[in-house]
């Protein structure tokens, strides 16, 4: 048995030697590809094709705002947020909201007057410990966002989690981050890390074995608009499917927060029928709904400040008052059933 274990012991050493003079011989003769972190502004390519692209931790304070959003530091997860860690606090209500540049902030200038950290300064005010992080990111649909829940939020354990939905929600409407990041991908001769193993992509062995020897794995990366269909079809309702498995499984509440077109007048308005279509989804899917059209057009009437700054995007009165009304309904929810 000792020889045996000697032999065995010889043979591995001979190997990780073998193996270690090969990856010097590789990156000597510089025969490996680059690898490549495809970015652009705060964004770049996500290893899941089915988010597509993702925030990256990143501080700026530049004069242009395209592919940057807002001026100043992300946290250190590359989302519009301070810092949280992963543990939860002992007797915190925690809140992960999901969502796209509305939730995001888009065009608000200081974080603390976007409705998420209003909505956790309201419910501790109001007497509810809570917690609540921020993973919007600039647009995302609903199955980026889910994604995202599944990766990155699940692990701070929500009690509840909060989507922003808006008028763009069942479209993908991102200004064109992705296909900009998928084109610069397509430009570039090396591999791109987003469509590599993590951890063995290091290795310049490994790349030059599977980029260089393999012919099958040594195609370019596929025609951007493969990557593009991935996220751009209507993924709302299939999506609520994937999110109340997760609340299932992982025992937190649903709470969808519609957010309506910023119209002229909203007694002329005339998107009832996408309200119509996420109460009814809602509602199928067991999810508590709070509709912001009734709220929205409530503090239009009751002050002279801008509500929004276009369209999409509430102005910071617009974001004031949707973390008040978002906070009634939170408190409103029913009590969480107990866990198993």
């Amino acid at each position: 048995m000792r020889k045996m274990l000697k032999k065995l012991a010889l043979m591995l050493v001979s190997v990780l030697v073998a193996l270690a003079a090969a990856e010097l011989l590789v990156r000597l003769a510089g025969a490996a590809p680059k690898v490549y972190v495809i970015q652009k502004g705060r964004f770049r390519l996500s290893h899941n094709a089915k988010i597509g692209y993702e925030p990256v931790p990143l501080t700026y304070n530049g004069r242009e705002l395209g592919f940057y959003d807002y001026l100043g530091a992300s946290n250190s997860q590359g989302y519009r947020d301070r810092e949280h860690s992963v543990a939860k606090p002992p007797g915190v209500y925690r809140i992960v909201v999901l969502g796209d540049s509305v939730a995001a902030g888009l065009h608000v200038e200081k974080n603390e007057d976007i409705f998420p950290p209003m909505l956790e300064q309201l419910l501790n005010q109001r007497g509810l410990h809570a917690e609540v992080i921020n993973l919007a990111v600039s647009g995302y649909n609903t199955q980026q966002e889910v994604e995202t829940l599944a990766e990155r939020g699940l692990q701070y354990h929500p009690d509840l989690v909060l989507v922003a939905y808006t008028m763009s929600s069942r479209e993908h409407l991102d200004g064109d981050i992705l296909k900009t990041l998928l084109e610069a991908e397509r430009r570039q001769t090396g591999v791109s890390r987003a469509r590599a193993d993590s951890w063995l992509v290091s290795s310049a062995l490994y790349r030059f074995l599977r980029f260089r020897v393999m012919a099958a794995a040594a195609r370019p990366p596929a025609d951007p608009q493969h990557y593009l269909d991935l996220v751009s079809a209507d993924t709302v309702a299939p999506y609520f499917g994937v999110l109340r498995e997760l609340s299932r499984q992982h025992h937190f509440q649903v709470l969808i927060a519609v957010f309506p077109r910023f119209v002229r007048t909203f007694r002329d308005y005339g998107f009832g029928a996408q309200h119509q279509f996420v109460h009814d989804l809602a509602r199928q899917n067991g999810f508590a709904l709070i509709d912001l059209l009734v709220p929205f057009s409530d503090c239009r009437h009751a002050a002279a400040q801008p509500i929004s700054f276009d369209n999409f995007h509430p102005a910071l009165y617009g974001h004031r008052c949707a973390a008040q009304a978002i906070a009634g309904a939170v408190l409103g929810l029913p009590p969480r059933a107990p866990q198993p």
